[in-house]
């Protein structure tokens, strides 16, 4: 089981949709299949009901699901800690603006150019 197969479970909650999740994931849809699957085998539990297309979760991928969400949320903790301690800004910055005729653009710009993360 690793982090990705997790994510790709989260990613089928959210859209309902395999191919959609693969999008969202940047992976194909036959990749995220066979990845859910792999997960199912090695729980050796069903967590989709499956027919022609996606028809929901089994009560038991229900319950794994939610395990999904809590180990992603702790991964996701813990590299924002990591990230800490090496002195790195972790977390989304929103600005909003007023159109106002004073303002410089290239502040904005500026500020956005050296605080984004590729």
């Amino acid at each position: 089981m690793d982090i990705k197969q997790l994510k790709y479970l989260i990613a089928l909650d959210e859209t309902r949709h395999f191919g959609k999740a693969a999008s969202q994931c940047n992976v194909t849809q036959p990749t995220l299949s066979m990845r859910i699957r792999s997960l199912e085998e090695e729980l050796g539990l069903v967590l989709i009901v499956r027919g022609q297309r996606f028809e929901g979760f089994t009560p038991e991928g229900e319950r794994i699901l939610a395990w999904a969400r809590a180990l992603l949320a702790a991964h996701d903790g813990l590299q924002a800690e990591a990230a800490l301690c090496k002195g790195q800004v972790v977390g989304e910055l929103r600005l909003g603006m007023v159109p106002l005729a004073s303002v410089d653009p290239m502040i904005f710009i500026r500020l956005l150019t050296q605080n984004t993360r590729s």
